[in-house]
């Protein structure tokens, strides 16, 4: 068989789609452990470890291709700034939601949460948007 480039597209199509139901799988699963199950981030170290080293491949690959984060989203500058700004607040929100769920009424827990996952999610951001300037200047 010719190494054809329908064959070569379709085959990272397929690739694509199971490493996108192999990282949401991998998500669902740690979920389940840890809201249905009640099992600690230790007792699921070894699902959370693939997932977020795969999780953060995927991220820098991105960024060092020079992908923007929006990616297939276009968005104007000040759409992005507000994504920038909005989502690590929303994860914040979310993580001390979650949080008083577990832990109960802990106003330093719930902090604490709301103020690692916000900075963590905002750094990461701001990691991207200096990976993808860097690029920029080496490409352009």
């Amino acid at each position: 068989m010719k190494n054809d480039e329908r064959v070569s597209a379709d085959v990272k199509i397929a690739k694509s789609i199971g490493y996108t139901i192999f990282w949401f799988g991998i998500f669902a699963v740690l979920l389940y452990r840890w809201f249905i199950l009640n099992q600690t981030l230790m007792d699921t170290l070894d699902f959370f470890l693939v997932w977020f080293i795969a999780s953060l491949a995927q991220f820098f690959a991105l960024a060092i291709k020079g992908i923007p984060m929006t990616y297939p989203v276009p968005m104007s500058k000040k759409d992005q700034r507000y994504f920038v700004y909005l989502v690590p607040l929303l994860t914040g929100i979310l993580s001390a939601i979650i949080v008083f769920l577990r832990i109960g009424m802990d106003i330093r827990g719930i902090l604490g949460g709301f103020t690692v996952s916000s900075f963590g999610t905002l750094f990461l951001f701001f990691l991207y948007k200096l990976i993808l300037q860097l690029w920029e200047k080496r490409n352009m």
